[in-house]
């Protein structure tokens, strides 16, 4: 891979990832065109519908004959992004970089012949640039349009010796701010955040993103047997309309006309296993349905296990703060492993520092 491809596609990588508060069920998109080692165009796909490689081609104007594009996913092959070939074409580029290519995956939004059409044209197309990189920047977007379910980020702080809470249920603050400041980045790039009804009753969140600039994501409560005060701040003040209650079949029908006066909407799904939980894969399947493409979940212990323990989790994110608590809530609880070799492993995982915190970030096998 020549150096300069390189260097160019994190660039594209980049600007991509300012389209961030886009619905995960749509790709992040940047593009640049380079011609005489110079970039002359860019652009990222926006949340009012710009395309990337229309807007570096529209900003590249006439410099672009001749030139480079690089765009970090090859778009599909849809009216809209029949157009964006064209425009291609039109713009008389010399050379196209994809970093992620749709051959040989199964996506049923994308049809094949785009790269086979520039080439036609005799515009040189070199793929797989950054390809890692590329398909980790979309990971939400690949997940949800090969199996039609959520990414799950299930993400936690906790002390040293592995506690969420101390004995008395105390929590706030077990991470430092800069750690509270990256978990709202966090709920910024998923589309909705969810919570067990132990966590609401606890701690009362808000579940919206205040720390960072961003959309607020759909706050989602699991609530089998509707316990959730109707004064509590993810249903008071006007909140309730971006709210969703999820409930057993068994729950009291009069509890739910009173959630859903204030605007939240509660929706009914069958109970788990053991009947007394709602059945956390139907409501990935329900979400799913829903076009939510992306979930964030920060507790508690008893949502993370169940998701843990039916494999339904990407990513874990856990920020370690340097303190030992003792006796008190475990971050996760049995997930009937009885051997090392059962235990859950990753595919990849990055630590950093953050302030006086570490930062465990992996992807789940």
């Amino acid at each position: 891979m020549p150096e300069t491809d390189e260097k160019f596609m994190r660039m594209v990588i980049r600007l991509a990832q300012r389209g961030i508060d886009r619905p995960s069920r749509e790709p992040l998109a940047g593009a640049v065109v380079v011609a005489d080692g110079f970039v002359v165009g860019r652009g990222y796909a926006r949340e009012d519908g710009a395309d990337a490689v229309v807007a570096a081609l529209d900003k590249a104007g006439g410099l672009a004959a001749g030139a480079t594009l690089y765009t970090n996913i090859e778009p599909f092959c849809d009216n809209t992004d029949e157009a964006c070939v064209t425009r291609l074409i039109d713009s008389r580029v010399a050379r196209i970089v994809v970093g992620f290519t749709h051959e040989n995956d199964q996506f049923p939004q994308a049809k094949a012949g785009i790269l086979s059409q520039l080439k036609t044209e005799q515009i040189e197309v070199a793929t797989g640039v950054c390809e890692q990189a590329c398909r980790m920047v979309n990971e939400k977007y690949f997940k949800y349009s090969a199996t039609g379910l959520p990414f799950v980020t299930v993400k936690f702080a906790q002390s040293l010796d592995g506690r969420i809470a101390t004995v008395t249920g105390d929590s706030q603050w077990i991470s430092s701010s800069g750690a509270r400041r990256f978990a709202h980045q966090l709920r910024r790039e998923h589309d909705a955040i969810m919570v067990g009804i132990g966590t609401v009753l606890a701690d009362d969140p808000q579940l919206s993103v205040r720390l960072v600039p961003g959309r607020d994501p759909l706050r989602i409560v699991v609530d089998s047997s509707l316990r959730i005060p109707l004064t509590t701040r993810v249903l008071a003040n006007g909140a309730a309309s971006h709210t969703l209650v999820v409930t057993s079949e068994a729950a009291e029908l009069t509890r739910e006309r009173e959630i859903e006066s204030l605007g939240a909407e509660v929706l009914r799904l069958p109970a788990g296993p053991d009947y007394s939980w709602v059945n956390l894969e139907r409501v990935l399947e329900a979400l799913g349905r829903r076009g939510i493409a992306s979930v964030l979940v920060e507790g508690g212990k008893g949502i993370i296990t169940s998701l843990l323990a039916a494999r339904a989790v990407d990513r874990v994110v856990v920020v370690i703060a340097p303190k030992i608590i003792g006796e008190g809530t475990e971050a996760i609880g049995n997930l009937d492993i009885t051997r090392l070799n059962e235990a859950i492993t990753f595919s990849s995982v990055q630590t950093r520092k953050l302030g006086p915190d570490i930062v465990f970030d992996g992807r789940l096998k």
